[in-house]
């Protein structure tokens, strides 16, 4: 059984900058299929705009062609979800809300985030979904 996961835009960066890990890890799970993770316009747009940012090109150590055909092939193993129904105001960051979002309209199990802490305070909780770091599930996931 393939887990429903949305991968939050800071394991896609930490997983491309660093070579070995968790965050890593967890792409590799997704990229072989044991993880399926959901995206919507707002995340994608998101994953974009961070992966064309030089200084971030800088620390991947990889080209700007590089980087967008790589999002390209996540974004094939991806399940795009339309967002029907903004669950706002949820978080006091805005800019993490659309994260929850997909969450709920894909029915996820779990939202992969190194920042646990900016999910900690949402207002509507028990929706579905459980806010995990890329260590706790590998946990899971080897258990």
């Amino acid at each position: 059984m393939t887990i429903r996961v949305v991968v939050d835009t800071n394991v896609l960066v930490a997983g491309l900058i660093g070579g070995k890990g968790p965050n890593r890890e967890i792409l590799r799970y997704c990229l072989y299929g044991h993880l399926q993770p959901f995206v919507g316009n707002a995340l994608y747009l998101e994953y974009q705009d961070l992966l064309n940012r030089e200084n971030i090109q800088a620390l991947c150590k990889q080209t700007s062609v590089a980087l967008t055909e790589f999002l390209d092939g996540f974004a094939a193993i991806c399940t795009a979800v339309d967002v029907h129904y903004l669950w706002r105001p949820n978080l006091k960051d805005e800019a993490d809300n659309h994260v929850i979002e997909v969450a709920i309209a894909a029915h996820a199990a779990y939202i992969i985030t190194n920042n646990v802490s900016d999910f900690a305070h949402a207002e509507l909780k028990r929706l579905g979904y459980q806010v995990i770091t890329p260590e706790q599930l590998l946990r899971i996931l080897r258990s």
